[in-house]
């Protein structure tokens, strides 16, 4: 029997892991997508067969908020720990809050393009700091919805890890294909080069880590620096804030990524896409 989760903050790469694991394990493995039950070829017939309620072999991957309980490790063998710099993940959670967030005002949204194509054009003349105001997302204080108390459950996790319950894996080691120590947790082979399914293809971005070295400006490392410290320092992130020189944006991930993210929702609401 093996009951597989992998657990991480927003943006931190869950479905990227997700979606090679389930290609990695035989088909007998249910998938299950944050707690749901995923009914889709060989997975719904397997479901048939193995009852949902209480399946012997399983993938699930659930992003930790507010109500995450580590009381909720027990019902796995296997729990993966992700995590990703926060500097990264500040953007890739900037970016994918266009989706959500007045996607059905257009000048709004007119107003966020024409700030990304300035940012592209000039990385200085944007800060982060202006866009995560525009865009109402909570302050990434180590208390807020950014990181959800992380802080509060690093003893918990710590005692998981020392019983062999749980492996932390970084993000930047996934994107790097570094996968021996994980595959030694699981005892399985990892294949990397494995494709999102479709209707999750919107949370993948770049596929790429240090790419904040491009995005933050001066104001934004003043303000950001003592809030991901902690953070930095515990999941063993060097103290290294040296932006590149020149900077430079692709339109790819940035402006075009947040028009293809905002029209996909938009026509599932039967709105005009944007142009």
């Amino acid at each position: 029997m093996a009951k597989i989760a992998i657990f991480g903050l927003a943006k931190s790469g869950t479905t990227g892991l997700w979606s090679s694991l389930i290609k990695s394990y035989p088909r007998r493995y249910l998938q299950f997508f944050e707690g749901q039950f995923l009914p889709s070829r060989y997975n719904k017939y397997l479901g048939w067969g193995n009852p949902v309620t209480n399946p012997k072999h399983l993938i699930n991957k659930e992003i930790i908020g507010s109500g995450f309980d580590f009381s909720c490790l027990d019902n796995y063998d296997k729990v993966i720990w992700l995590v990703r710099d926060p500097r990264d993940r500040l953007v890739s959670y900037i970016l994918y809050r266009h989706y959500d967030h007045l996607y059905d005002d257009e000048d709004f949204v007119r107003q966020q393009l024409r700030l990304l194509e300035q940012k592209e054009q000039d990385p200085d003349s944007v800060s982060l700091v202006e866009l995560e105001t525009r865009l109402a997302l909570p302050s990434p204080t180590l208390d807020s919805a950014f990181f959800w108390s992380d802080h509060l459950r690093w003893d918990a996790l710590d005692k998981n890890v020392s019983q062999r319950r749980a492996f932390l894996f970084k993000y930047e080691d996934y994107v790097d294909h570094n996968f021996d120590l994980l595959e030694d947790f699981l005892g399985v082979r990892i294949k990397s080069d494995t494709k999102v399914p479709k209707q999750f293809q919107r949370v993948i971005r770049s596929k790429a880590h240090g790419f904040w070295r491009h995005w933050f400006t001066e104001r934004d490392m003043e303000h950001y620096r003592p809030l991901f410290q902690p953070f930095l320092e515990r999941y063993g992130y060097a103290d290294d804030w040296l932006l590149e020189d020149p900077r430079e944006i692709n339109p790819d991930h940035c402006s075009h990524y947040v028009r293809k993210i905002i029209n996909e929702r938009r026509e599932a609401e039967h709105l005009t896409l944007v142009v």
